[in-house]
């Protein structure tokens, strides 16, 4: 049992190394761009972060991914032309990959604050990935879906964040068997206590397990993931079975 358990925390594990390392790519790039530029001593402006939409293209268009939209949001005022920005690709109609048209006017009352919002806020005040979700993307895809985020830096300085949005209902894909292969009800279950994956029809992807202040519940075993995804955590129940028995 103990080795089954190994086994599906690996999985889960190189299934969010993997998103991650689809990211790095942009990453890097707009980290390269960023030194170019410092090393001139200039500010890049919008149009010099055009290159990356075919890094982002090559990332949405492979054949059985799961990501929906891709790219890097940057903090406020690190561009020479403009304040907020976000140089972001999604997929639309029938799978095509298009630029993410958001609303930056603070007077609109369609305007669209990032900075405050957790997969933004986290890697900027950690300088730690996160992965935030699941929710539902109003403004991208209308769908559940799991937010991974990078920081980005150049000479010490917070230059915003490098990302994908993930199909929460695709990326279950991946973990699910894993989960399958364990003797009872399994979740996991992310830092907010969310619930993204699960092995029983009891629990709901977004349905929120709530951990009693004093540990775990009677009958369950909390193991957390390892590294920087340590504040996500499988759940079982070592009283009910998958199949109810």
């Amino acid at each position: 049992m103990a080795e089954r358990r190994r086994a599906c925390l690996r999985r889960i594990e190189a299934a969010l190394d993997g998103v991650f390392d689809d990211i790095e790519r942009i990453a890097s790039e707009l980290e390269r761009l960023w030194e170019r530029q410092a090393a001139l001593g200039k500010a890049p402006v919008s149009a010099d972060l055009k290159p990356l939409r075919t890094l982002a293209d090559d990332l949405l268009t492979r054949d059985n991914r799961w990501v929906l939209g891709t790219g890097v949001v940057l903090e406020p005022g690190v561009l020479a032309d403009c304040d907020m920005f976000c140089e972001w690709r999604h997929l639309v109609g029938e799978g095509k990959p298009a630029q993410l048209d958001l609303n930056f006017n603070r007077s609109s009352d369609s305007y669209y604050n990032y900075r405050d919002m957790p997969w933004f806020t986290q890697p900027r005040g950690t300088g730690h990935r996160v992965v935030e979700g699941p929710y539902i993307d109003l403004y991208g895809q209308d769908a559940y879906i799991l937010t991974f985020a990078r920081p980005l830096h150049c000479r010490g300085d917070f230059l915003g964040i490098a990302g994908a949005d993930v199909h929460l209902g695709r990326f279950e894909r991946i973990l699910v068997p894993g989960l399958l292969q364990l003797a009872h009800d399994a979740l996991l279950v992310n830092a907010s206590g969310r619930v993204v994956a699960s092995n029983t029809p009891r629990w709901l992807p977004g349905e929120r397990f709530r951990m009693p202040d004093n540990g775990p519940r009677p009958g369950c075993l909390v193991t957390p993931l390892a590294g920087q995804h340590a504040h996500w955590q499988l759940v079982e129940s070592l009283e009910v079975s998958p199949e109810g028995g």
